[in-house]
């Protein structure tokens, strides 16, 4: 990229945008699946519970998740699926909510066993057959905060093989 750019888009950060007062976008952004489990392994905790994760999103916003946790070492891998129940509402509460379907039933007794092996992700935790995402948590997490300044709506649903992320966001 242009260093000139990256120069004028580090002020526009800096500035909280301020030259793009009153602006807002809307964008639908697909994540292959490709894409998707890249950013996993990326970003994924050193010493977290699980060791191996594969995302495949799925046709109605159904998510199957291969893993294999890290301990005990024994446990063979597991297929999960997750449903998409209840999207994040922003500012007031930023997570977004998955219920295990399927072999879930199965997490549900492991649950305790991540808990006690290892850890979730920050701001990703197990409570029964559900899985909350606190998307605040996350991106605070990488750095990534101040995006939250922006963010009115979001919106998170899958088709075969794409994640479909739904953003309106605007500049104050």
């Amino acid at each position: 990229m242009d260093p000139r750019l990256l120069t004028l888009l580090s002020r526009l950060q800096r500035s909280r945008f301020a030259d793009l007062a009153g602006s807002e976008a809307r964008a639908t952004i697909r994540v292959s699946a490709g894409l998707l489990n890249e950013a996993a392994a990326t970003f994924a905790a050193r010493g977290a519970a699980v060791r191996d994760l594969v995302i495949r999103p799925r046709a109605a916003n159904h998510i199957d998740v291969s893993l294999k946790l890290a301990r005990p070492a024994f446990l063979p891998s597991l297929t999960i699926t997750l449903a998409i129940e209840r999207q994040p509402q922003f500012p007031a509460n930023p997570e977004l909510v998955l219920r295990l379907t399927g072999a879930g039933g199965m997490m549900r007794l492991l649950g305790p066993a991540v808990s006690s092996f290892g850890q979730l992700p920050p701001g990703v935790r197990l409570d029964g057959d559900h899985v909350f995402v606190d998307l605040s948590t996350v991106l605070l997490e990488h750095g990534q905060g101040e995006l939250l300044d922006y963010v009115e709506q979001l919106q998170v649903m899958s088709e075969e093989g794409s994640l479909i992320v739904l953003a309106q966001l605007r500049v104050r």
